[in-house]
């Protein structure tokens, strides 16, 4: 999956600000950087594997370009007031979970966390080979998506409604 993600994004990820929602190993924030990516914020609720990224990202020599956060995911974006919003989010909450999906996507939006053009990608398990039925902000708008057996990456693009 990650070879899908960063093989659709290519150029876009470098100079990129990434958030890892749902950041489990850090495989997608860890990928990003490795392709250029400028910063990552990880979002791990998990408290063992929060601190297990941060020693593996200590030993990767990753640790000035990373913040790792021991947080719910939409507790993290009500108190999210980065200075600088995010150019690619990686979003990716157990598949089960259909709720966190829609509450995170309207976290992005709601809180300010995205920056103009930025690219949301989603990835979640198809049943009876569709889409789960998700409610997407309209700031959102699908560019892509790729099917990968019984889980698709869906790519997003931040579009900002004027008012």
């Amino acid at each position: 999956m990650r070879g899908a993600i960063f093989d659709r994004l290519q150029t876009e990820v470098v100079g990129a600000r990434v958030l890892d929602l749902f950041a489990g190993t850090g495989a997608l924030a860890i990928e990003a950087l490795s392709r250029g990516a400028a910063r990552a914020t990880l979002v791990e609720q998990h408290p063992g594997l929060s601190k297990f990224l941060l020693r593996q990202l200590d030993a990767l020599d990753l640790g000035d370009r990373t913040t790792v956060v021991a947080d719910d995911a939409r507790r993290f974006l009500t108190r999210s007031r980065s200075a600088e919003p995010f150019d690619l989010v990686l979003v990716d909450p157990p598949y089960a979970e259909l709720s966190l999906y829609e509450a995170v996507l309207a976290g992005l939006i709601e809180h300010g966390c995205l920056a103009t053009d930025a690219v949301v990608v989603i990835e979640y398990e198809k049943h009876r080979g569709r889409r789960p039925a998700l409610a997407i902000p309209p700031e959102l708008h699908c560019e892509a998506v790729r099917d990968h057996g019984q889980t698709a990456l869906e790519f997003l693009r931040h579009t900002p409604i004027d008012p």
